[in-house]
């Protein structure tokens, strides 16, 4: 994955919230099993240097 700039990580992280509260509204393994998926990609893109994540972020 190419480095990505700010508005690119906001998004991955809405999308990581969003399978969070989708896995607290409805526990179940496919649920979980997305939500480890994608914590587990976006770790390894951050231990590769694929996605940088500012030192700081605010949110609007």
């Amino acid at each position: 994955m190419s480095k990505t700039n700010r508005l690119d990580w906001s998004k991955q992280i809405t999308l990581m919230n969003e399978r969070i509260k989708n896995f607290q509204a409805n526990p179940g393994q496919e649920q979980l099993d997305a939500v480890v998926t994608e914590l587990k990609a976006y770790a390894e893109a951050a231990r590769s240097g694929g996605i940088e994540i500012p030192a700081r972020f605010t949110v609007n």
